[in-house]
């Protein structure tokens, strides 16, 4: 059983990080709800670059209302009117939707609970995505807002990602529900006026979220 304390080995990392010359740091965002606690986490130690590539989001409605709050996020905090003042400004990077891949991933799992084996064909998409990324363009960092949520299995994201790093890209354990970082995010969202959507973005997911609701 991993029993690791990720939240402690990242709260080791951000004391150890150099302010003065920031590591660069891709942070998966998977929605602006989600990346509002955790940029209170890590603005003021990386120079951090937002990386929206989530092809389970299959509604193309969808996708891009997402994308939009989370552009509208990172003008709050560029324009210096957010609750951390970022070491540098933000930068957002975006991986033109596709779902063909996430559908031959989920393939035969459709039936699946949110949570099982095809949230961790999701999981290692999205964060194999992010690693391709960010070893093409020069950072020496990963993370993913993913571990905020409570819906999610940060043991499980943090052991792909330790599995998907390098010797020049490392991934940057966290678990950000700790420390009530869903609860604050919570807050966030409503001091800023983010929108929050009420299911993970994927039609399966959506469609278990329908049939609860109907019951």
């Amino acid at each position: 059983m991993n029993n690791l304390n990720y939240d402690a080995q990242f709260c080791a990392a951000k004391n150890a990080a150099d302010r003065q010359n920031p590591a660069k740091l891709l942070l998966h965002v998977c929605c602006a709800p989600c990346a509002t606690y955790c940029l209170t986490q890590l603005a003021d130690a990386y120079d951090i670059t937002l990386y929206y590539s989530n092809d389970n989001i299959t509604d193309a409605d969808e996708w891009n209302k997402r994308l939009g709050e989370i552009v509208k996020l990172v003008q709050i905090v560029n324009d210096g009117n957010y609750v951390v003042k970022p070491l540098r400004q933000l930068k957002l990077a975006v991986k033109p939707q596709c779902a063909a891949e996430f559908f031959r991933r989920a393939k035969g799992l459709e039936s699946e609970k949110e949570g099982g084996a095809r949230c961790e064909q999701c999981f290692d998409m999205r964060l194999g995505d992010a690693f391709d990324y960010a070893r093409a363009n020069g950072y020496g960092l990963v993370a993913t807002t993913l571990t905020v949520s409570p819906y999610k299995n940060s043991r499980l994201l943090n052991e792909i990602g330790l599995r998907l790093q390098t010797d020049e890209t490392k991934w940057l354990p966290t678990d950000f529900k700790k420390r009530n970082g869903y609860i604050e995010s919570i807050q966030l969202c409503a001091r800023y006026g983010i929108y929050r959507q009420h299911y993970c973005g994927c039609a399966f997911s959506y469609a278990q979220t329908q049939q609860q609701t109907t019951r």
